[in-house]
């Protein structure tokens, strides 16, 4: 060991320098005892570097929202679907047509009350696809989803079921709150915003 002051060599067992008096073991201790505190430091500092970058990785992974016109072909297959669903009340319509005295009152009456059970039918299995699926058949079939508009998350029931009846709202004034997804940033129509949802891609598209 040499003296820091002096620059003679000594043993390494002794706390003051023979020469000089210089304290350099209590020194050195010292020094080594930072340098200790530096080195366990290193790997915690590089472990939260290294922690913070699947956050930050994830970060960029922003959700991609599906827009107007993605979600005006979902809307549409979905009403190709529920109208396939309600034709047995068209075939009871003109089934009845053929008959020789023709339709009467009590047809077109059958026919409504058909079609309405058959329509409400199809809005049942709409809701139960979304409790499930987080999606109807057209969404489906465009890869997209409904979430939570502030977490990204699943929806609960009640947003969802919000959501289906604020579909009035977005119809009403000539459909414009269905308009509005080609707008808005985050693609939301009326009937998202109220709900606290929106609808995203899922996956790689």
């Amino acid at each position: 060991m040499y003296c820091e002051q002096c620059g003679k060599r000594f043993s390494e067992t002794a706390k003051f320098c023979p020469y000089c008096g210089n304290a350099v073991g209590i020194a050195d201790s010292i020094q080594s005892q930072q340098s200790v505190k530096q080195e366990m430091s290193t790997p915690t500092s590089l472990g939260t570097k290294q922690g913070s970058t699947p956050a930050s990785h994830e970060a960029k992974q922003e959700q991609k929202y599906v827009g107007f016109w993605a979600r005006f072909a979902a809307s549409f297959l979905d009403w190709i679907l529920i109208n396939i669903l309600c034709i047995p009340a068209w075939i009871f319509l003109i089934y009845r047509a053929q008959y020789p005295s023709g339709l009467d009152d009590s047809d077109v009456e059958g026919t409504i009350l058909l079609y309405s059970a058959l329509y409400i039918l199809a809005q049942i299995i709409l809701l139960v696809l979304w409790f499930v699926k987080r999606a109807s058949v057209g969404k489906m079939a465009i890869s997209a989803k409904i979430v939570d508009a502030k977490t990204g998350g699943a929806p609960t029931k009640k947003q969802l079921i919000g959501r289906y009846f604020a579909y009035l709202l977005s119809s009403l004034p000539l459909c414009l709150g269905f308009l509005w997804v080609g707008f808005d940033s985050k693609k939301q129509g009326w009937h998202d915003k109220l709900a606290g949802t929106a609808v995203i891609y899922v996956g790689d598209n």
